[in-house]
């Protein structure tokens, strides 16, 4: 090739213009940055809190359920491949035989353990399943401290307020142990996280997956194993609802967690420094389930935001079925701590063997079928969305039913249901449906157009 040949190819390439070049510089100067930083930094934090903001505005606005029908790439059997953890309290210990039972309905027989906070009743060693399977009661805390994992804490305030419920227990001052895990048993709640993994991971054989849960938290099995199935259990993965600023992002305990064997190997065979310092912070921790998010952290795991809509923290009749999420599976219930609430979810699905899907829940308690409102769009005295936060709109000075209707029809992309107040004279909308309170003076309804239209999108039955 000739110089003139040369010089000819040189002209027809463009050079990188000045603010070009200060751009890519400032991307490679944020990428090396990025990298170089610990993996709990605010930098990295930042950055995954925006891509998270960005994933989940991309999910609301175009939900799609195609990914669950496809081909599932690693297939599991929950009985074999899940361990479950349920955590309780001495004020809530009453709880715990219906949330194994509540297992057994639904013949959910994976390895189980009981985690708590005082030390074992005599009528509390172990807990059996329907087909038998034993599941063991372990005072996590007492053995945390045993084992030595406390080492010079002993006299720290939180580990004095353990051995002050112990002795009470251990006495059987049990009006003194009630009013103990009464006013402090969010603080011994936090010292269960760490200790808890730790103890089944050691104890029991590996398992693919691990759900924490609370002891009114109930999983829906078949859901569950739709979505895992599609999920790379030898990576590291940490699932759950967020909550949370960019700083410490956690899942929602009572909405359950869900983490890979992989996470948990990473943690604890792999970092046991991590899990000495998860340990000590755990005596000032506020909050369990951000101390275990912050402790994944340090070794690189992150919660993994992707799911989030598959988790609920809601008992079903105050579920929220959100447009976004309605052909979505449904993977958990929590709030089931009274008046046998937690027998009666048992009871109801315990023979579902098939995916339970968001908006499926109205069919499931036989509440008024979508298609029904079409054709009466007004229900009196009932309320079909109840609690109202930032995510519902209220409209003031509205003074019949008809223009609240009106207004959600105009409003189709943010109204799924509506409620009218007329002792307040307020119209109340939101992007979701409850399946319906009884609310003496009030008018409600669910936008059935919408919802028809949102069914019809979706790939599962």
């Amino acid at each position: 090739m000739g110089i003139a040949e040369r010089r000819s190819i040189r002209s027809c390439i463009t050079r990188p213009s000045r603010p070009q070049k200060i751009t890519l510089g400032i991307v490679v100067f944020l990428f090396i940055i990025y990298n170089l930083t610990p993996y709990d930094s605010p930098p990295r934090s930042f950055f995954r809190f925006q891509h998270n903001v960005i994933q989940d505005y991309y999910q609301n606005a175009h939900p799609s359920d195609s990914w669950l029908f496809k081909p599932q790439p690693y297939p599991i059997d929950p009985d074999n491949d899940i361990g479950i953890i349920v955590k309780t309290g001495f004020g809530t210990r009453k709880r715990v035989s219906s949330a194994v039972q509540a297992l057994s309905d639904e013949s959910f027989f994976a390895d189980t353990i009981v985690v708590q906070d005082f030390p074992l009743l005599e009528d509390q060693q172990n807990l059996t399943m329907a087909n038998g399977k034993e599941v063991p009661v372990i005072d996590i805390i007492g053995w945390n401290l045993e084992r030595g994992a406390l080492k010079g804490q002993e006299q720290q305030e939180r580990v004095m307020k353990y051995t002050n419920i112990a002795e009470a227990v251990e006495g059987e001052e049990w009006m003194l142990a009630d009013g103990l895990g009464k006013s402090m048993g969010w603080e011994l709640d936090a010292m269960k996280f760490i200790p808890s993994l730790e103890y089944i991971w050691q104890t029991l054989p590996k398992k693919k997956w691990y759900i924490m849960a609370d002891d009114d938290t109930y999983i829906i099995k078949s859901s569950l194993a739709l979505v895992l199935g599609h999920l790379d259990y030898t990576k590291p993965q940490f699932l759950g609802n967020p909550v949370g600023d960019y700083k410490g992002r956690f899942p929602h305990g009572g909405s359950s967690v869900v983490m890979s064997g992989a996470a948990l190997s990473k943690l604890y065979d792999q970092h046991p420094e991590i899990v000495a310092e998860g340990h000590k912070e755990s005596l000032t921790a506020i909050w369990g389930d951000k101390l275990l998010s912050t402790t994944f952290m340090k070794v690189g795991v992150y919660l993994d935001e992707t799911y989030r809509r598959l988790f609920n923290g809601e008992p079903p009749w105050m579920t929220r079925m959100w447009v976004d999420r309605f052909c979505l599976p449904l993977v958990s219930f929590h709030g089931l701590g009274g008046d046998n609430a937690m027998l009666h979810v048992g009871e109801t699905f315990k023979n579902m063997t098939e995916p339970v899907y968001w908006r499926q829940l109205g069919k499931i308690y036989g509440a008024p079928s979508f298609a029904s409102f079409i054709a009466e769009p007004i229900r009196p005295n009932m309320d079909y969305v109840g609690r109202l936060d930032e995510y519902s709109t209220t409209v003031d000075m509205i003074t019949e039913v008809d223009e609240c209707v009106k207004i959600c029809h105009e409003h189709s992309t943010e109204c799924l249901a509506w409620t009218f107040n007329p002792g307040r004279k307020q119209c109340h909308f939101a992007r979701w449906a409850i399946l319906g309170d009884v609310a003496e003076g009030r008018f409600s309804g669910i936008n059935g157009q919408v919802a028809e239209k949102l069914e019809g999108l979706c790939h599962s039955p």
